[in-house]
């Protein structure tokens, strides 16, 4: 199973730049129902805004016009579309993270993942018992 066939596309994840503030990308999160925000620059990933970030920001009181550049992950993680989800998992769990960003062969970005959409192929995959997935999620007898 490849990421490319369980990644959020980059046209479907939510993003912001670095000037906005903390209260947008709360507004942001809260009113699309996810769990991490792109933050972009030139279209490219310059960093990662989660939940967690947003209660540790809370936490230390900063206030909600707090630029995002201040609270921002700006170590992204990139996992590659042509890469198999355990391999991606791997990344995940050695780097201690629950999302990550994708990237092409040009390491343009391409999409997001997070650690629950890897859990998820591996529940389809688990279903799909005693037949095997493509890498493209199709099932297949053997």
């Amino acid at each position: 199973m490849l990421v490319s066939s369980f990644m959020i596309p980059k046209d479907q994840v939510k993003t912001c730049v670095a000037s906005d503030t903390i209260e947008s990308v709360l507004d942001e999160i809260l009113n699309s129902k996810i769990s991490a925000v792109v933050c972009v620059e030139d279209r490219k990933p310059v960093g990662i805004i989660t939940k967690t970030d947003l209660a540790r920001a809370y936490k230390q009181q900063l206030p909600l016009s707090t630029k995002i550049s201040d609270i921002m992950v700006a170590d992204v993680k990139a996992v590659f579309e042509n890469q198999p989800r355990d391999k991606a998992a791997r990344i995940f769990d050695t780097n201690k993270i629950h999302h990550a960003v994708v990237v092409g062969e040009n390491g343009e970005f391409s999409g997001l993942i997070s650690s629950l959409d890897i859990a998820n192929e591996c529940v389809k995959d688990d279903r799909a018992w005693p037949w095997n997935r493509t890498e493209k999620g199709r099932i297949v007898q053997q």
